[in-house]
This record gives structure tokens, sequence and C-alpha cells, in this order.
């Protein structure tokens, strides 16, 4: 549902805030950051210890790897499945920050309640595209096409607040609430500390992120004492948006937002003043209560790592937000106060199948079961045991499991798999394969079919080696491309390195790693010419071919359009450029590239094109064959351009002699006789008479 989303409601695991300020001690935050007399962090509770399993992926929904994962003072990098695990991070009671960051990306953090076990997150990290570089000392606006926008003044400084000069790369994001992921791209939860310093929770109307960069690389900021314009578009889903709404930013060193200033609704823009960059968040506060659900199937189990949607009704609004429930099929959040909810689990059995309940109202603190059906869904109890590769229980893993259309992760703390399973009766197929992280190994892939009432993967070891020898994204293991578990054979570029130890296994001058262009860590599903070999395997990452095309009108006047070529002869190729050039040499030179339409007077032969992938900026030329449209549109036996030009093409039967005849008529002066046979016999094709 793309809907507004409110709240911190169903924010993965029991996200459940007192709104008064308590008396508990809070956590001595020089151990989480440094820092420490925030009076705020009082309402998260003492200091606690949880663990932690989630996903990191990009705007493409693609996991990401490598991605700096820092909870309190606990540090991992994601798997190649961009999966990350921590054990016994330090944080609060009620209050967890989880810190997601890698070179290419805009940070990105969650924010939760922790709970006993393992608590489940997924992040999805926005690009770093710069969307425009402006300079210094001129006031510029910067905006997107939906009607983002900044207003600069053209003042900046630098992290230290020394005063900057020189270029400014601008990266300007808007978050959608009509986005249904939106959720998993904005930063923290919907937590919030107002102006008064109490703890708010918030209805999002909108929410931009703005990153400037100096032409160093450097971290910039709108200079001190001046301000910015931000407008940022109204959701369509909200009807009846306030006149005025505050404004709020993300303390990224903390992982909440704060109230600074307010926005003034303008046409369908929220536009207002700040004087600083993070994320900015268009938001109402407003009241609630506490609630919990535990999901059940009909025979009574808990259904764990199931997203549930609720969505709030009221005049205006049409709300909605999500979550996961915890291995105990129960998530907690905040909810509106005296609101009537629909309770949504989508795809649950099929896809495109949802269960539906209405809820609610709730006027005081809630805690209900609901038992979940659908005549097309089935449940099964998936059961397994998972070792190590010296046979001991694994610890610290995650089942990977593919069912349904979707990829779900499932947290392995003592070697044991018993969850229980919705899938759809028409389609009962499974993989699942397990990953230990302690050991850096996984098992083999296993597929079958869910079964009632249980499906056993059996016992499985995992005993396959995920090491990356050269760190070049690829697993060793992935670099065995024939498939005979010896990797000292497989050599792409016959260079005498291995893959496995190669950084640059086409030997293109690029390293494998730096063919990874969507940032994911993966650079195995990276084709940017489509020709269905990886680009780190192709040493020519562009598709060009030779062609034949023929212009429109006659010598010594032919026109070739390059938009017609490029449309007929290129039209399958992907993420390409092109430019035409009269020789070969000028064309890998890129100089006197030819303009359009090229005007030949019929002596050319050959031109050259240079295709140009937008992806890997890798280029090849190939030939252009022209040749004047043979058309004989009267079938006389003359070309079109012969009748129209009198000249002698070469090619066909009859010579016109410099008769200028009518190409759609084969018999121009209507005696009897044919065009061409008048030309054959000498006599006038445009004299009755003279046959």
């Amino acid at each position: 549902m793309k809907n507004i989303k409110y709240l911190i409601p169903f924010i993965t695991f029991l996200f459940i805030f007192s709104c008064e300020k308590d008396n508990n001690i809070p956590l001595n935050q020089q151990q989480i950051d440094g820092e420490s007399g925030n009076p705020f962090l009082d309402n998260f509770g003492n200091t606690s210890t949880a663990r932690f399993i989630g996903t990191v992926v990009n705007e493409d929904g693609n996991p990401i790897s490598g991605v700096t994962i820092t909870i309190g003072t606990s540090v991992a990098i994601t798997d190649f499945n961009g999966v990350f695990s921590i054990e016994n991070a330090q944080v609060y009671e009620k209050f967890a920050y989880i810190k997601a960051s890698k070179t290419g990306f805009i940070d990105g953090s969650r924010a939760l309640v922790p709970t006993d076990g393992v608590n489940q997150v997924k992040i999805m990290l926005l690009d770093l595209d710069v969307l425009t570089t402006i300079t210094s000392g001129q006031a510029i606006s910067v905006g997107l096409p939906n009607g983002t926008s900044v207003n600069f003044a053209g003042e900046y400084q630098t992290e230290n607040g020394f005063p900057y000069q020189g270029n400014v790369d601008v990266v300007l994001k808007h978050l959608n609430p009509d986005n249904e992921t939106m959720d998993l791209q904005m930063p923290g939860a919907l937590i919030a500390e107002n102006s008064d310093g109490d703890l708010r929770v918030l209805e999002t109307y909108g929410m931009i992120a703005v990153e400037l960069i100096g032409q160093n690389g450097e971290n910039l900021n709108i200079a001190e004492g001046t301000v910015a314009e931000i407008s940022i578009p109204v959701p369509t889903n909200a009807t009846n948006p306030p006149a005025t709404i505050p404004l709020w930013y993300f303390d990224e060193q903390y992982g909440y937002w704060v109230e600074e200033g307010f926005a003034t609704l303008d046409g369908n823009k929220y536009v207002g003043e700040v004087t600083h960059f993070s994320f900015w968040n268009c938001d109402a506060p407003f009241a609630t209560v506490q609630f919990c659900v535990t999901l059940v199937d009909e025979n009574g189990n808990p259904l764990p790592n199931t997203y549930i949607q609720l969505q709030r009704d009221a005049i205006g609004w049409s709300s909605s937000s999500g979550g996961y429930t915890n291995q105990n099929g129960q998530d907690c959040g905040l909810v509106p106060l005296n609101e009537t909810l629909t309770l949504t689990v989508p795809d649950y059995g099929c896809v495109n199948n949802d269960f539906i309940e209405t809820i609610g109202p709730f006027s005081t603190d809630a805690n209900i079961t609901i038992t979940v059906s659908n005549s097309n869904a089935e449940t099964t109890n998936l059961t397994g045991v998972f070792n190590d590769c010296s046979g001991n229980p694994a610890t610290n893993g995650y089942i990977q499991l593919f069912y349904n259309n979707a990829t779900s992760i499932v947290p392995i703390t003592d070697g044991q798999l018993d969850i229980v399973i919705d899938y759809c009766d028409t389609d009962t197929n499974f993989s699942a394969q397990f990953f230990d992280l302690a050991n850096g190994q996984s098992t083999d892939a296993v597929s079958g079919n869910f079964t009632m009432p249980t499906t056993d993967l059996g016992t499985q070891m995992s005993c396959v080696d995920l090491v990356d020898s050269d760190a070049d994204g690829v697993l060793d293991f992935n670099e065995d491309l024939n498939g005979n578990n010896n990797l000292d054979d497989d050599d792409t570029d016959q260079d005498g390195t291995p893959d496995y130890l190669d950084t640059d296994d086409d030997g293109d001058g690029v390293n494998t790693i730096d063919e990874d262009y969507d940032n994911d860590g993966n650079p195995m599903n990276e084709d940017s010419d489509g020709d269905q070999i990886p680009d780190y395997l192709d040493p020519l990452d562009v598709l060009i071919y030779g062609s034949e095309v023929s212009g429109t009108g006659c010598s010594p006047n032919i026109e070739y359009d390059f938009d017609v070529i490029i449309a007929n002869a290129y039209s399958q190729l992907i993420n390409n450029t092109y430019s035409f050039y009269l020789t070969e040499a000028d064309a890998w030179a890129d100089v006197n590239p030819l303009s359009n339409p090229f005007i030949d007077d019929g002596t050319t032969q050959t031109i050259f094109v240079k295709a140009t992938n937008t992806i890997s900026n890798q280029s090849d030329v190939a030939d252009v064959y022209l040749y004047e449209a043979y058309i004989d549109s009267d079938n006389d036996g003359l070309t079109d351009c012969e009748e129209l030009t009198g000249v002698y093409s070469g090619i066909s039967n009859c010579n016109p002699n410099g008769n200028i005849t009518d190409p759609n008529n084969p018999d121009s002066d209507g005696d009897g006789v044919d065009d061409c046979t008048e030309s054959l016999n000498g006599t006038d094709p445009n004299d009755p008479l003279d046959f």
C-alpha cells in the first residue's frame, strides 16, 4: 500500500515508548558515541545488550556487501548477501540505533526497541548521486522534476566551520510517503524531540536528504548564519494537509528527529527555511497508545518473520506503516489514539492474497492476538540442523530462504531451525542455504517442496569457504567458472594469474571491484551492454556492430539522418550513446564528428559510428556502409532517382539518358510503352507520339 507513513509503529520488533520521561539512569553515552550529558536519552532506560541481524539493500532492492554497521561500540561488515550479525551490542533498554555506511551511498540507519532473542532490521541505502555542481558565492536553486528544491544563498563551510570557496557537488533526494519503500529509506524511526524537549511520535508528509561535497571530497554545509529555503512536495494521499507544519531534522549522532522551525503550505508543496543540512522532515506529532499484536495460524502456532501493515482511517488520511513479527509472532509499537485500524498481512500464503482484519479503536494500551488464515494458504513446520564444518552446532548464522517470489533471512543461534512458514498451496517450491558468519562458510543450497505438517531440511554442514582471496567482490568458489573444483585453471584473460587471485579478471584495465557499477558489492550481476557476459569477465563492455543504411534523396544530395540510423540499426542495444565520423581514426580520437544530418554527394561509401557505454564508459567503433536507396516505386525498371534526375545509376536495366519521368507512373506519356522500354529504344518517354 502506498500511503502516508505514520509514527514508529511496527518498525521491526517491540517499538514501545513512554510519552512521559522516567527516572531511569541513562546509558553512559560515552560507551556509545563518546558523548554524554544528553537528558533526552533518559527516555530510553538503562544499559542493555542485544543481538541483531539485518540486511542492507540499495534503491533497487539488491543486497549491498561491504557496508559498515555500527551499534554502540560494536562494528560488523555486511556479507555478499548484504547480511550482518552483531552479538551483545550495547544499547538502551528501549532504544537501539543501528548505523550503516558505505562509500557511494548516503549514510543510513534504523532505530528500534530491542527484544530478547534476535532483533531483525532492514535498511535501504540511497545512492550518493550528484544532481549538479554549483559554485560558492552564487545564489542558486537546485531541484528535482517532482518539485523538490533547495534555494542556496551561496555561502558554505567545512565540517570544522572554516569558510569554503570552490565547486560544490549537490546530492538531493526526496523521500516520498507515497513510496512503499520509504520506511526502509528513512533514517532512524519517526520518534522525535520537540522544541520543549519532550518525546513525540510523528506522521510524515515527506522528507529530503541533502549532501554537499567539496571539490576535494570534503563534507560541507551551508555557512553559519545563513539559511536555505527547501520545498517538499505534498504526498498525493494527503488530501487535507495542514497550512503549517513543524520541520524536524535527523540527529545523526543520537538517532532521532529534532524539531526546528516550520514549513508553510504553498500550492502542493511545503516551503520552509533551514540553517544546516542532514535529513529534513515535514511531520505532525500526535497522541498514541502502546499496542502489541501476536499473529498465530489456525493451529495456534506463532507466525514469526511475518510482515504486518497497519492503516489508519481518518478524514483526509490513509496512513500506514509496517514491520516484522519476532520469533514469538509478536510486533509492538505506537498506534493512533481512538482510531480504527486496518491490519494487513500482505501476500499471506500466495502472492497478492492479503489477509485483512479491522481492529480498534484503542483508548488505552492494548495487547491482542489475531488468527491469520487464507483459503489458499498452508503452513508447515520448517525444521533443520545446521553445523559448522567441525560438526558443532552453528551459533552465528542465518538461513537465506527463497519462496513465494521473495527472499527472507532466518537467524540461527543454536544450530536449530524450527519455525512455522506460510506458503501457497499452488506454489510449494523453495530453496534454502545456510551461511555461517562465525567461520565464513556456507552449506550448499537445498531445493524442495513444502509439505504438511513438517518440512525437514535434515542436517547440513557449512563447509563451503566464503573466501575472496583477491578482494575483488567475487567469492573464490564463484571464480571456479568451469566447475571442476580447481580454482587454478580458471584464467579469463589468460595472463597467467587465476581469476581468484586476479584483481582484473578480464584484463580490460578496470579492476573487477570497480565494475560493480550499482555499488551493491557484487560485480557478478553487472552486464551493462546486455551481451549476457558479466562486465567483470567481459574485456569490452560495449556492444556495437557494422550496419548498412540508405539515405533519402538522390545524388548529389543524399541525406543520412543519424537518429534514424540509430533507431533502425541499433535499437536493440542498451546504455549506449553514439557519434559518427568520416574516418576510423577520427572516431577513435573523438575529433571532427559529422553533423546531423550528413549530406553526401554519393561518393562516400563508409562512415564510422562510435558507441560509448554510459555505465562502463568503454567505447568501440564499427563501420556504417552507405548506399543510395534504389527504389523503383512504379516497377518500370528505372529507379526513382533515375527518373527524377535522368542520371543512370549503373545498377538498373535501363539508362534514362537524361530524361526526367514520373517515378510513380510506369508510362509517363501514356503512349502504351513503359518508360524503361522507351529509354532502351531511344524514344522519348515524355512524348506520346514518339514510341
